[in-house]
């Protein structure tokens, strides 16, 4: 069975939202920040989402972004690709979707599933290299911060089902159908009045330090002209620095051992390009010069990777 697809071309560059689309998503919890609220999402921080919804850091700035641009020129194409493949009707969604009884909830669709059995769902696509795919989506799984994501959306348009239309390695199409989880989505709406709630009141989540650098710099990236402040009394600002002190240290002890190995590595394989050592594989090609935005000279790469097997040679 052949599907329909209905789409409107995007224009060549990163999408961007007009500034009344951008201050309805600065007032709403979107899809792609729903795993923030738990602290589960690689890219945000549920302080760092905090920040940005007071408005005291900005939203990302994504135009200058490869992956994103490269997600835009893709998605018409999967999403097409899904429609063929299982003789779906797939639509794009234009329009910015609230949930219809949590306020601040809300949501951007990829496309939706009309006319199906089992009745309209939602489709969101992604593109994911292939070792990451095996690596983060065992058996067709997808990462807890993506599952949360088609939850968010299945709250907000109170559908049943969804799907992620998946392509892996640029050349791999795979289509993963997800039930609306009932008591995900309850988790997801109460964290969302919970999250507003410490906005309205100033109640800032603690920083998990380990995670909120960059939101951090951000915040205070200003400083006040003339300031000071004494800290002289303080024993966790000293172990804080003691703490730096060192790691800097180890991190230069650390980087001069590496050289120091590499040099003498290269003194012993000279102009081999692989090398195999009891235990390890050394591949050092040589990367061709070219011009760029500037004349870039070749040089050598070097890699020293674990073998599968110690003891393989060749």
């Amino acid at each position: 069975m052949q599907g329909s697809f209905q789409s409107i071309a995007r224009p060549a560059i990163a999408e961007s939202f007009p500034p009344e689309r951008q201050e309805v998503r600065r007032r709403h919890v979107g899809s792609s920040e729903a795993a923030a609220l738990f602290n589960l999402s690689p890219h945000l921080t549920r302080l760092e989402l905090y920040l940005r919804k007071r408005g005291e850091i900005p939203e990302p700035d994504l135009s200058g972004n490869e992956a994103v641009s490269w997600g835009n020129y893709l998605e018409p194409a999967i999403g097409q690709a899904v429609a063929d493949r299982t003789g779906w009707a797939v639509r794009k969604v234009h329009r910015y979707v609230t949930h219809p009884a949590v306020e601040g909830m809300g949501c951007s669709l990829d496309f939706e599933i009309l006319n199906h059995q089992r009745g309209p769902g939602v489709l969101e696509i992604k593109t994911v290299d292939r070792l990451v795919f095996l690596r983060e989506w065992p058996d067709d799984l997808p990462p807890i911060h993506h599952e949360l994501q088609l939850q968010h959306q299945l709250a907000c348009t109170q559908r049943t089902w969804g799907a992620f239309g998946v392509l892996v390695g640029g050349n791999h199409l795979r289509v993963i159908p997800y039930e609306r989880h009932l008591g995900a989505i309850a988790r997801l709406e109460r964290e969302v009045e919970s999250f507003w709630r410490e906005v309205q009141e100033g109640r800032e989540p603690r920083p998990d330090y380990r995670s909120d650098l960059a939101a951090l710099c951000a915040r205070y990236r200003e400083t006040r002209r003339g300031s000071f402040l004494d800290l002289r009394g303080s024993s966790r600002a000293r172990e804080l620095c003691d703490a730096y002190s060192a790691a800097a240290d180890a991190e230069r002890d650390a980087r001069q051992r590496r050289e120091a190995a590499k040099a003498e590595l290269l003194d012993l394989i000279k102009t081999s390009e692989t090398t195999w050592i009891d235990g390890y594989c050394i591949h050092a090609g040589t990367v061709e010069g070219s011009s760029v935005s500037y004349v870039r000279k070749p040089y050598r790469s070097f890699r020293v990777n674990k073998a599968a097997r110690a003891g393989r040679s060749h």
